[in-house]
């Protein structure tokens, strides 16, 4: 799955596995490294299809560090896929930028599908105008227009990549949805929250680690984060007057967290300064991004 920044990756992916795998927010390049999302899909009495969708960080163009680690793991899935979807926002032009990445995708795999996403977003005569601009310009293995919001032509989108997967073993257990270790999900999360809560007062450039995971006798789990920041002006936007910010962003993770580890949570937070985190090569090893590309 790949595209430009907020063209609806994340949550249309999240809409075909069944589960949140990915965290969403309007922040542009929320999604920073590859997600695996495993959907086990029937396609009769006799015959099963796993469909490993990979979720990818936008599509742009990198200046720092970050940016081209994520936008170069974004190009190198697309040497290992079987089926390539690229996901456009049908509210938004259809631009020499979206032109370029497509013709470079082209160079890689010679069929793309082709998801228009959101199209409850504009009507139905727009939409029309859109789609016959866009097969003029080139002719896509299949066209799908959804909304990943609402689930709208998401069942048909999977049927589809269901029928053409090629023959093989599945590569997951049936009950596996993803590929992603539940420490980093669980600091995704809280990140999502970040994002949500904090919205423009928040930088981009933040991250945030999972220190400790314990699971208690009882079976609830605490759990102890590290919310990372380069400029110490960043902390009281996130604590906020006497705490108030990050006592409602860790409520809404933990609250998230216990729904889907299906267990009580116990969530810790703390925030730290550390000025170079974006220049550690642990912080992208660690999610497989590659820190010199």
């Amino acid at each position: 799955m790949v595209g430009i920044p907020n063209s609806g990756k994340s949550t249309l992916i999240n809409k075909l596995v069944g589960k949140k795998i990915s965290i969403v927010s309007h922040k542009i390049q929320t999604t920073r490294f590859c997600i695996r999302g495993i959907c086990n899909f029937n396609l009769d009495n006799k015959f099963k299809s796993q469909i490993i969708f990979i979720d990818t960080p936008g599509i742009f163009l990198p200046k720092r560090r970050l940016e081209k680690a994520m936008v170069s793991a974004a190009w190198s899935e697309l040497n290992q896929t079987d089926k390539t979807v690229f996901i456009h926002d049908v509210s938004k032009p259809f631009d020499e930028n979206i032109k370029k990445i497509i013709n470079k995708i082209y160079r890689i795999k010679l069929d793309i599908i082709l998801v228009l996403n959101k199209i409850d977003l504009i009507s139905k005569e727009k939409l029309l105008e859109k789609i016959l601009e866009i097969k003029n310009l080139y002719n896509f293995e299949k066209i799908f227009l959804i909304s990943a919001r609402n689930g709208s032509g998401c069942t048909k989108l999977k049927t589809y990549l269901a029928n053409v997967m090629p023959i093989h073993s599945f590569f997951y257990d049936e009950d596996t949805i993803s590929d992603l270790p539940q420490s980093i999900l669980a600091s995704e999360i809280t990140r999502e929250k970040l994002f949500k809560s904090l919205n423009k007062e928040l930088p981009y450039n933040i991250t945030v680690e999972t220190e400790q995971w314990k699971i208690n006798s009882d079976k609830s789990i605490n759990i102890q984060q590290t919310i990372y920041i380069n400029k110490n002006n960043y902390k009281p936007i996130i604590l906020g007057k006497k705490g108030q910010n990050i006592k409602r962003i860790g409520i809404l993770a933990r609250k998230e967290l216990e729904k889907l580890l299906e267990s009580k949570v116990n969530l810790f937070l703390f925030v730290k300064f550390k000025k170079n985190w974006m220049d550690d090569p642990s912080k992208y090893s660690s999610v497989g991004l590659n820190y010199n590309a």
